[in-house]
């Protein structure tokens, strides 16, 4: 395994409360911790954690926005990754882009939405990040189950 997918790793467990030392995440109260067990199912569970950020994202400190945005993706990026064998590997923004420079344009800077990718050996890439920070601001339309069965179905 590359030293960034141990790193998503890590924060993936840390969404799922297994790390102590982690930055605390928006309303974790509000998430069933206990049903994280890396099954596309268990994005139901983020689904309606996510629903309930977005309905209160005006009273989200911006520090726990970051490593929620940042854990729950990697959560959902791994879930993907479980679900498919490991067949999809993480990338940091800074190495994809400079092979890429037609997504430029969309996706002109590293943010906390776009610091990482995931990729499949065909070059198939998927913005589990992004889909975290999208949920949060737009809501359920957003769906990060229905957004991880669509790249589990469709490798």
């Amino acid at each position: 395994m590359s030293e960034i997918d141990d790193i998503f790793c890590e924060f993936a467990a840390a969404f799922a409360g297994a790390l102590k030392d982690a930055k605390p995440i928006c309303f974790s109260k509000q998430l069933q911790r206990d049903a994280l067990d890396l099954s596309l199912e268990s994005l139901k569970c983020v689904d309606a954690y996510l629903g309930y950020l977005h309905r209160h994202k005006n009273e989200i400190v911006e520090d726990e926005w970051h490593s929620t945005v940042l854990y729950a993706g990697a959560y959902v990026g791994e879930v993907i990754r479980s679900e498919t064998s490991n067949r999809y590997h993480w990338i940091d923004y800074d190495d994809y882009m400079p092979a890429h420079p037609d997504l430029q344009a969309m996706i002109p800077e590293r943010s906390t939405p776009t610091c990482a990718f995931i990729v499949d050996g065909e070059g198939k890439m998927s913005m589990p990040l992004n889909k975290i920070a999208r949920f949060i601001d737009e809501g359920e339309e957003n769906s990060v189950h229905f957004f991880a069965h669509c790249d589990i179905t469709h490798t």
